[in-house]
């Protein structure tokens, strides 16, 4: 009988255990549901700052572009402007699919330091760098 008290109380330890550990790895798991939570409200809170600070970026663009881009690539971007459509080359379509595919490092380059031999002239000296970047912010909004 004493064999068998001591087997029911090993039993009855490991079944302990057994909850103990059961417990912890919940409420491991719980934290990291939690901690998982709150991370991405915490990212979901800073979204709209971003893309308020983005559209803000192509606001701003956008009034950089109708005054010295429209002329050439038109008010949607299409490379339609009055003087974009007799130029030879053509004016780019910035929203073509070869724009799009374009990295932003790229097409700041053409921004800055124009595009020969084609009409594209550089605006580095006569717009700063944000602006330049707001403009490129404005391209990117022509094709969403």
């Amino acid at each position: 009988m004493a064999h068998s008290s001591q087997a029911a109380m090993r039993e009855g330890d490991a079944m302990e255990q057994k909850e103990h550990n059961s417990g912890a790895r919940r409420r491991r798991w719980t934290r990291t549901v939690v901690l998982i939570v709150v991370g991405m409200a915490g990212g979901l809170w800073m979204l709209p700052q971003l893309l308020s600070s983005a559209e803000q970026e192509a606001g701003k663009g956008r009034a950089i572009y109708e005054k010295h881009c429209l002329i050439c690539h038109g008010s949607r971007g299409k490379g339609d402007g009055p003087t974009g459509k007799v130029l030879i080359p053509p004016a780019t379509d910035l929203t073509s699919a070869a724009s799009k595919k374009k990295s932003d490092a790229d097409l700041l380059k053409i921004i800055r330091d124009g595009k020969p031999p084609t009409a594209m002239p550089a605006w580095k000296g006569q717009l700063s760098e944000q602006d330049i970047r707001d403009v490129l912010a404005y391209i990117r909004s022509l094709s969403q």
